[in-house]
């Protein structure tokens, strides 16, 4: 049975993924500031590990010798208003966790061959309606500069000898949690459609999908480096409040202005307003056959189930 360790594993993709990983026989541990907690969320088949942050892996600390790692740390970007503090929150948190990851590779506290570390499609920055693999450079915006460090500091562990992998995740769909959760609100009081313009572009993936290509990944040695996790058909914000509405029964009519957004959110808008049309060219390369690939089909199932 090969040992995977998950950083970020209580959360809304992290406890899905330990989910599967069990179901597909894999034995899991996670490390977590909240033992109780993680306990009542995670079930008793998976090994919860006490996390006191990026001071405590020590050689001392109680760890498995684990083949794989899965680091899915980091401070919510969609929780709260992007203050100095917050910012500063979102960038520490990734980097410094990463940063604490692999300096434990390095005094050989944990020995992987293999490191799946997050990323974001934020990596891209804004390119309109330009198609975007993982060959495309990073971008400048504040998101931009976050996964950039994020990842760079996850590429100091191949000096190593381990496999690295950045995961460039989009939005992620599923059911009880997640952005979906939040985009249905509006909808459900009849007062749901586009954010700013609508012509952004909303690269998204359905929670199974984002679990069953990191299981993929697991099983598949030939894959390395960037991988952009999103389904293959990424839509306009437009079409996917369209398809939302009609989904839930309801009308997507009513269009949030930009000004609006900038106002209530501040940079933070940027966020929803610049988005990306990323494609999963590695994935697909790779084999991996997506069991949700156009978004009607991930929101039928998520809804309507």
């Amino acid at each position: 049975m090969k040992k995977v360790l998950v950083l970020g594993g209580t959360g809304f993709v992290g406890k899905n993924l330990c989910s599967a990983l069990v179901s597909a026989g894999y034995q899991v541990f996670v490390l977590t500031r909240n033992l109780t907690k993680a306990r009542q969320v995670l079930g008793n088949n998976i090994k919860t590990l006490v996390w006191r942050g990026p001071q405590s892996l020590t050689p001392s600390a109680a760890l498995p010798e684990t083949e794989y790692i899965i680091n899915l740390a980091g401070e919510s970007i969609g929780e709260g208003r992007w203050t100095r503090q917050k910012k500063k929150r979102i960038l520490d948190s990734r980097v410094n966790t990463t940063r604490t990851v692999v300096n434990a590779i390095k005094n050989k506290t944990l020995k992987p061959s293999l490191l799946i570390n997050a990323s974001a499609v934020g990596f891209y920055g804004p390119h309109g309606d330009e198609q975007l693999t993982e060959d495309t450079p990073a971008g400048q915006d504040f998101l931009a500069r976050v996964c950039r460090a994020w990842e760079s500091e996850a590429y100091e562990a191949r000096a190593l000898g381990v496999n690295v992998i950045t995961l460039r995740i989009g939005v992620v769909l599923g059911k009880n949690g997640g952005a979906l959760e939040k985009m249905q609100l509006p909808f459900k009081f009849y007062m749901g459609g586009p954010l700013g313009t609508g012509d952004q572009w909303l690269s998204w993936i359905h929670l199974e999908d984002l679990t069953g290509s990191i299981i993929y990944i697991l099983e598949n040695g030939n894959i390395t480096g960037p991988v952009n996790a999103t389904a293959p058909h990424p839509v306009t914000m437009r079409e996917f409040c369209r398809t939302l509405g009609k989904v839930m029964g309801k009308p997507s009519w009513l269009q949030v202005p930009t000004t609006v957004l900038r106002l209530a959110l501040g940079e933070q808008a940027d966020m929803l307003l610049n988005g990306q049309r990323v494609i999963p060219a590695k994935l697909q390369d790779a084999g991996y056959t997506f069991k949700f690939p156009t978004l009607n089909q991930a929101l039928e199932n998520i809804i309507k189930n």
